[in-house]
């Protein structure tokens, strides 16, 4: 008894087997049978199978094949629940061809598993399409383009580009006529020339600057000294071409003894530059009438120089 029930539930389990593995089906479907080359094609692939089954759904490639279709766009993807226990699955591509020709489309060979049986596969139909070349006129006379371009009524945008041109020749022969027209006038610019201030009259311009500071007034006699003594000596840089203004008033003295002007200097010139160092670094405070003749002595070097240089111009003319 117990044996019978086991081959009972066994040819139970083969028979829902075979009818699970009958219930999977796939169709593939189209539109049309023939297109013109370049127009759309709808194609539909319809896969019905169990709940308990697993399908893995064919790509593009596997679906055209070798024909020279191309996928347009994925139109729908839908997945109906069926009244039996099954699930339906539809999805519609749109193709074109540029191609023409008789193609076929199929058939679709792709896995699919459930749980009794550990591997089995779905089969489709296979579709032929017919993708027509365009339709040429037999007398070529006949072509003819839509619209006459020659006979097109112009407006004023239509001149625009030889506005343009002819513009840009006007502005051009403008700018060529005053460049000619600037060469031929001759700009004469008087010619200053240009004074060359001899060293001793700088210096003594320079003189009567000091003059006129307040100094004495305000008895700066450190600042006072320090401007005369920096005329005094850049006047000798200048005049001889000599370092003085940053050596000691020892130096100085030294060097100027192989000056041309050693002659001119007076005693009292060489006593004030020894005395002015006493001034500016050991605040030493001479009389008043001092600073006022250390002022006329080294005007009266720069003046008695400058006679004996204007004398020495006069010679050479």
């Amino acid at each position: 008894m117990n044996t019978k029930r086991v081959y009972y539930f066994i040819g139970f389990l083969l028979f829902l087997s075979f009818t699970l593995n009958a219930q999977k089906t796939m169709s593939i479907s189209s539109d049309k049978q023939q297109l013109i080359i370049g127009d759309p094609l709808s194609v539909k692939i319809n896969v019905t199978y169990g709940l308990e089954e697993n399908i893995s759904f064919p790509s593009f490639k596997q679906i055209i094949g070798d024909s020279p279709f191309e996928l347009l766009k994925t139109v729908s993807t839908d997945t109906i629940s069926l009244d039996n226990g099954e699930q339906q699955f539809i999805r519609e591509l749109l193709l074109t061809s540029f191609e023409p020709g008789q193609y076929t489309l199929g058939p679709v060979k792709f896995p699919a598993t459930n749980n009794q049986t550990p591997f089995d596969s779905i089969s489709s139909n296979s579709i032929k399409v017919k993708v027509l070349p365009l339709a040429m006129k037999k007398d070529s006379s006949e072509i003819k383009p839509i619209r006459d371009i020659w006979n097109e009524n112009k407006n004023w945008q239509d001149w625009l580009p030889l506005i343009y041109v002819l513009c840009g020749l006007f502005i051009l022969f403008l700018i060529v006529l005053w460049l000619r027209k600037r060469r031929k006038i001759k700009i004469t610019t008087p010619e200053v020339p240009l004074e060359i201030v001899s060293p001793v009259k700088e210096a003594l311009e320079k003189m009567n600057w000091l003059s006129k500071q307040n100094f004495l007034e305000q008895k700066d006699f450190v600042n006072y000294h320090y401007e005369l003594g920096v005329i005094f000596r850049a006047f000798l840089e200048k005049q001889y071409e000599v370092n003085l203004l940053d050596l000691p008033t020892a130096e100085v003295l030294e060097k100027i003894q192989h000056l041309p002007i050693a002659s001119l200097l007076s005693e009292k010139m060489i006593t004030w530059m020894k005395t002015v160092d006493l001034v500016k670094f050991a605040k030493y405070e001479p009389t008043y009438s001092f600073h006022e003749e250390a002022f006329q002595e080294v005007k009266q070097f720069l003046t008695q120089f400058l006679s004996e240089e204007s004398s020495i111009t006069s010679d050479d003319k």
